[in-house]
């Protein structure tokens, strides 16, 4: 056998640098298929030392740092796409040097190398997109594998508690798996939502058409079907403070104080046409369809308020919103015109009538977090309207009169969220409680104590109140008022993108009929369960 002498330098050539980039990407193709039990070394040569693991393919255990490696290797090769030939100065100095009437002609090349060097780009992100999604689903398996194998242990030994791996602890500056103690957990996690950039503050779901719609910090708003963001809406300048499907429309209210109403059907011709290939750069007129602007797809845009609107709910045919402005106001959905405006600065006027601590309440348009307001939330049914505010009081209005009919008080701070059925209404707030009331008899029936705000409240309907809350924690929290049985679930099962170390802490919280939950937290991470 032929061997190359250690004085040689080795050779260098187009031949063996493509021959390198194609073991990688066929070592990489094993790795993934079968479970990474082959360790690729960094080198002018990529050579296979380790020989393939007798243990079971499906096993998890000891993979891990194989699997790393490997996707680590894939990404060094995947990013060493060809740039383009000349910089941006390379390029500006040579056209300096052009004459004039070769000029155009070199502008249009230049076009092309950029057109092309987008399709590479492109191909590249789908490859690495898709990696990451193999990486997440074998994650999850091994956190399901492991904690078979810590049962078996626990039976051999005749212990009954269970350790398991937390995917959450992994992070983009960690790759550390933390073991901790079990909680309770929902059934199952359907799907992880990610795309806002900021806190989740509003979130709906339409169990007909299984589409999941969010709103953000970040201004945007967004429609989920079956994990996927369909749409994305940026019709407002300013924090979305709800959002809620109505029809064949999804209507949405920010701090901006309007309320838009937008036609689904019509939000499809704004997206990209799907018989084109997604790596066509969209600067290329002749195969791109005029992109109408998305102003075209709002219905509706009610405005009137002086302030942020801070929350709103739409029911047969009529809109009921509530702003910072201190007012409530009904409008006709089909018109679009307004039908009344009730001033609540009377209605909270008077000290002795509440219980809310000098100087514990927030702005007229609630906390930078999106939380409360001076009418910080409300429900309606027919003409009854219930109404939570800064004060801390829970109101009862009749909509034929605009008068308020019953005023409850049990909470010292901002109510952040309510909601009522024919027996119970449910109440959250900044002071920390969510309580239970009785309708009938306009008293408290249970008071739960968290430590921190409480931010969203759900009113599951049943034979008995059930609540789902959010409270400023990892938690979801849920409560039967039957057996008075209080359980707060893990919401970090599945892999999280955590921002900063705080994308756990849940925001929002939907769950009213059916076996589907929604959760966002302040990291944009929206989650479906099943319960």
């Amino acid at each position: 056998m032929r061997r190359r002498s250690l004085g040689r330098e080795p050779e260098s050539s187009t031949y063996e640098h493509a021959s390198q980039g194609f073991l990688v990407g066929l070592i990489n193709r094993v790795l993934f298929r079968n479970g990474a039990l082959i360790t690729l070394l960094r080198g002018s040569n990529p050579r296979l030392l380790e020989k393939p693991s007798k243990q079971p393919l499906s096993t998890p255990l000891g993979t891990t740092p194989s699997l790393l490696s490997g996707f680590n290797s894939f990404l060094e090769h995947k990013l060493q796409t060809p740039g383009l030939e000349q910089t941006a100065e390379e390029f500006d100095l040579m056209l300096r040097n052009t004459p004039a009437d070769v000029v155009p002609e070199v502008l249009m090349e230049r076009r092309e190398e950029y057109n092309e060097y987008l399709r590479q780009l492109e191909s590249v992100r789908r490859d690495v997109v898709k990696r990451l999604d193999e990486v997440d689903e074998r994650i999850l398996v091994a956190v399901g594998e492991r904690r078979d194998i810590e049962s078996r242990i626990a039976a051999i030994e005749g212990e009954g508690v269970e350790s398991t791996l937390l995917p959450s602890e992994i992070s983009e500056e960690s790759e550390d798996v933390i073991e901790q103690d079990d909680v309770p957990r929902l059934r199952q996690l359907v799907y992880v939502l990610a795309g806002h950039y900021s806190g989740i503050t509003a979130l709906d779901y339409d169990p007909v058409s299984g589409l999941v719609a969010s709103g953000s910090l970040d201004t945007q708003v967004r429609v989920w079907d079956q994990g996927v963001c369909k749409y994305v809406i940026n019709g407002h300048n300013d924090i979305v403070r709800g959002v809620q499907f109505y029809e064949r429309f999804l209507l949405t209210a920010s701090n901006d104080s309007r309320i838009r109403m937008w036609d689904l059907s019509l939000l499809d011709s704004i997206q990209p046409i799907a018989s084109l290939d997604s790596t066509t750069p969209p600067v290329t007129p002749t195969i791109c369809r005029r992109v109408p602007p998305l102003d075209l797809c709002c219905e509706s845009t009610f405005t009137g308020h002086g302030d942020a609107v801070t929350c709103f709910q739409a029911l047969a045919g009529t809109l009921i919103s509530g702003s910072g402005d201190k007012t409530v106001r009904e409008w006709d959905l089909t018109t679009g015109q307004l039908r009344q405006s009730i001033d609540l600065t009377w209605a909270t006027k008077d000290p002795s009538k509440t219980r809310a601590r000098r100087g514990s309440g927030c702005l007229p348009r609630g906390t930078d977090a999106g939380d409360a307001g001076f009418v910080g939330a409300l429900q309606f049914y027919e003409c009854a309207l219930a109404t939570g505010t800064s004060d801390g009081a829970l109101r009862l209005w009749d909509l034929r009169t605009g008068q308020a009919h019953r005023q409850m008080f049990g909470h010292e701070m901002a109510v952040t969220s309510l909601q009522f059925d024919d027996r119970s209404v449910v109440t959250g707030s900044l002071d920390g409680t969510a309580l239970l009331w009785d309708l009938r008899m306009g008293r408290v029936m249970q008071s739960l104590e968290f430590g921190a705000p409480v931010t969203s409240v759900q009113l599951r309907r049943g034979m008995a109140p059930e609540c789902w809350m959010a409270a400023s924690d990892s938690m979801l929290h849920h409560y039967r008022s039957d057996s008075m049985q209080r359980v707060a679930y893990a919401s970090d099962y599945g892999l999280l993108n955590d921002r900063q170390g705080v994308g756990a802490v849940v925001s929002r919280i939907y769950c009213q009929d059916g076996d589907t939950l929604i959760s966002g937290d302040i990291g944009g991470i929206v989650k479906t369960w099943k319960i």
